[in-house]
């Protein structure tokens, strides 16, 4: 078949290659489509472009200790900005009451956060969009990241144990409208065997929704 939808099955032949149309209608802004073939990530897209980024700065971090119980990673720490002043600031995937985002100051965030295979985080907003560094205090990462370096490429700092674990920093724009994203992107699952192809769509509230696959065999 010339086309094929969510769920299909196809004989690609020796040598798969397509073009994967993707349309995505969300509650919430867009923050990025990630395709994949099976566990590997082929390609990500954004619905804006390096122009687009802003003094908004996002940390995440993610992972959990072990499959099952005691699986739970903690996350609490504070960051600090130096040579900037923090505007605002804004929790993601906080759900418990007693896991809280604190502002101090101009210059300090404080949090008691943790993961079990999900994500949570923040968004700060800066008053200056390139000017000082950024400290970040946790218990598995420590990092001093200049502002003007952070860019909308994942900084991805691994504390992976058993499982993985870790902190990713990126800029996004200060105010993304992007309900609705529309792309075609090529594919090339090369290698022997089935090529299970889907997206899995992020959102800027901290929300994730994946496609049924199409099968490449």
């Amino acid at each position: 078949a010339s086309e094929v939808r969510m769920g299909d099955i196809v004989d690609a032949g020796a040598n798969p290659a397509a073009e994967l149309d993707v349309s995505v209608l969300a509650a919430a802004p867009v923050e990025r489509v990630d395709i994949f073939d099976g566990k590997r990530l082929l390609a990500t897209r954004r619905p804006f472009d390096a122009a687009a980024l802003g003094r908004r700065i996002r940390v995440i971090w993610e992972g959990a200790e072990y499959r099952g119980r005691a699986r739970q990673v903690i996350w609490d720490g504070d960051a600090l900005v130096e040579g900037n002043r923090i505007e605002s600031a804004s929790a993601i995937n906080f759900f418990n009451r007693d896991k809280t985002l604190d502002i101090e100051g101009d210059d300090r965030l404080r949090w008691r956060h943790l993961t079990t295979g999900n994500f949570g985080g923040f968004d700060l907003v800066l008053a200056g969009r390139d000017g000082g560094t950024l400290h970040l205090n946790t218990p598995l990462v420590k990092e001093s990241i200049e502002i003007a370096s952070i860019t909308m490429e994942d900084r991805v700092f691994d504390a992976s144990g058993v499982l993985p674990r870790r902190v990713r920093v990126f800029r996004l724009p200060d105010d993304n409208r992007a309900f609705s994203v529309r792309f075609t992107q090529a594919i090339e699952a090369g290698g022997e065997g089935d090529h299970p192809i889907y997206v899995r769509v992020t959102t800027e509230d901290g929300h994730q929704a994946w496609s049924s696959p199409i099968y490449l065999i």
